[in-house]
């Protein structure tokens, strides 16, 4: 059994996403709402996930529940589904397109294109939100998780998830990235971050160097600022080798401890890390 898991941690990426992808291409070709089409793959994808948590944990500490479940489910509605749809919408219904989208390329070269492009709004958003002192609070929220797994890529404050949606999919809207491509777009990234933020033992080898995987991202949410400072992109761990952040470890796999650098907490309420922020840059101007 042992050697089954071996084998499928090096499966598990590469069949979700893939066969997200598969699936989502033939639903498009019968006629499927696009909505429906992300819902569905969604609900497939996560029930896998949370599955495969229980079998093959990364680590079997990560599942047990840190009297976080509550907060995530609702920063997933609203951050994960309100704000981030809404925003969405508005992008694309707002933002003049230029015409200058590559539409007759191979379709899945145009979904290399729009993630490549995205993946950079997302890096340099991200690093701004580490780096700018008063930033920071917002983006505190995520990286208060005190374990991985599969909700946590849906905990975001509402200005950071808001945020990173403006900034990665207006050049898409600009370039005039049809619907089609915005579909698979939508497909990939909702799989591919649910799977890199989960408690699966994933492997990925050499190809971490390019994808922004699992054990990529683990480094990212280290407590230890020298280790937790890197590892910022969402999709290709390129562009973290391009700005110098890219960080694997051949001696030793990420760490399990996760959180907040120096100790800091964060309350457990969901309503009290939706005020952090506010109350951080209170106490700041006071001081």
């Amino acid at each position: 059994m042992s050697s089954l898991r071996a084998t499928l941690a090096w499966i598990v990426w590469p069949a979700l996403v893939g066969g997200a992808l598969v699936a989502a291409r033939a639903m498009i070709a019968r006629g499927v709402a696009a909505p429906l089409v992300i819902v569905v793959i969604q609900g497939v994808a996560t029930l896998c996930v949370v599955a495969l948590e229980r079998w093959m944990p990364e680590h079997p500490s990560w599942n047990v529940s840190r009297n976080d479940l509550r907060a995530d489910v609702l920063h997933a509605l609203v951050s994960g589904l309100a704000v981030s749809g809404l925003l969405r919408a508005l992008v694309f219904v707002a933002t003049p397109s230029l015409g200058l989208w590559p539409a007759r390329w191979p379709v899945l070269v145009q979904l290399a294109l729009a993630l490549f492009v995205a993946d950079f709004g997302n890096y340099a958003t991200h690093v701004i939100t580490h780096r700018v002192r008063w930033l920071w609070p917002i983006h505190a929220v995520h990286h208060s998780v005190p374990r991985l797994y599969w909700l946590n890529a849906f905990r975001m404050h509402p200005l950071d998830s808001g945020s990173t949606v403006v900034f990665s999919l207006v050049p898409l809207a600009l370039l005039g990235a049809p619907t089609g491509v915005l579909v698979l777009f939508d497909v990939f990234a909702v799989v591919h971050l649910t799977v890199q933020h989960s408690n699966v033992r994933v492997r990925l080898g050499f190809l971490e160097h390019l994808i922004a995987g699992p054990e990529f991202h683990r480094w990212h949410h280290s407590r230890l600022p020298e280790e937790g400072e890197h590892n910022y992109a969402s999709f290709f761990a390129l562009w973290d080798h391009l700005f110098g952040s890219f960080r694997m470890s051949s001696h030793r796999h990420p760490p399990e401890d996760v959180g907040l650098y120096g100790g800091a907490t964060m309350p457990d309420a969901w309503l009290a890390q939706i005020k952090h922020p506010f109350e951080a840059w209170t106490r700041r101007v006071s001081d």
